[in-house]
């Protein structure tokens, strides 16, 4: 059995007490530090279960567990994820993101400044076309370095997410499962079914939480990761990648470990 499917966790979501997504909001820490871990999606589970009493989980229309999908731009040379491979700083992302199955969908930029702290902007669009980002022009520009005019898509994503709440609403937590990559320019597709993606935003301090403990706990280290860098360095071979290497390997070792158990 693929213990990764969304229907798996719904047992141990009922546990969780609920939040609206209005609620969520308040704590969307729109400019945050955060913490990211590279695992096993049948850590999942138990992960959750040691939890289960430090946060609220997100529930939209009796769903714990969302689709999301994200259509990432950067410029004809790659200058975005050029500028992430270096670990440059002051580096930006922009992408329009589909929450839920629904048709709310955010033109978001995302800025990384040199202290390793990220702020995120965003504004709703109707669609997630190149077309749409022309229509925020004047968000885009007062947002990042960059015109419609010089970007264009670069990699689309889907995956499954689990977004969990503390009490203080100061640290908000996201569990990413079910990745799936596509590229219209390498005509490519990925299927990452073995690969979870965890991220912990946070305000001031890490040491307080519940989540970081419980990845201590299963021996999961902090492991720097970007979707759409990976996602890139994946499906487009000939981009350089060799600081990308070890995390490459990683996701590779993960998925097979995931086609060994089912």
């Amino acid at each position: 059995m693929n213990t990764c499917t969304g229907s798996d966790f719904d047992t141990i979501l009922n546990r969780f007490e609920g939040i609206s997504l209005e609620e969520v909001d308040r704590a969307s820490l729109m400019r945050r530090k955060d913490n990211k871990y590279l695992f096993s999606c049948q850590y999942i589970p138990d992960l959750l279960e040691l939890i289960k009493n430090d946060y609220r989980v997100l529930e939209i229309d009796g769903h714990r567990s969302q689709d999301y999908r994200t259509l990432y731009f950067d410029t004809i040379d790659h200058e975005m994820y050029y500028k992430h491979h270096r670990g440059k700083a002051n580096r930006h992302k922009i992408r329009i993101r589909r929450y839920g199955s629904g048709k709310v969908h955010f033109l978001e930029v995302k800025k990384k400044n040199a202290k390793g702290i990220t702020n995120k902007k965003r504004v709703q669009t109707s669609g997630m076309e190149h077309a749409d980002l022309m229509k925020a022009e004047a968000f885009l520009t007062s947002s990042s370095p960059y015109e419609s005019s010089i970007i264009d898509s670069a990699l689309e994503n889907d995956f499954f997410r689990i977004t969990l709440v503390d009490p203080a609403q100061t640290e908000r937590v996201t569990l990413d499962y079910g990745l799936k990559f596509s590229s219209r320019e390498s005509e490519a597709e990925l299927d990452l079914p073995g690969v979870a993606v965890a991220e912990i935003k946070f305000e001031n301090y890490l040491s307080d939480s519940s989540v970081h403990a419980a990845m201590r706990t299963f021996h999961i280290k902090p492991h720097r990761f970007s979707k759409y860098a990976i996602g890139m360095a994946l499906l487009h071979p000939g981009l350089k990648q060799n600081r990308f290497k070890s995390r490459i390997r990683a996701v590779y070792q993960l998925n097979d470990e995931e086609k060994l158990t089912n």
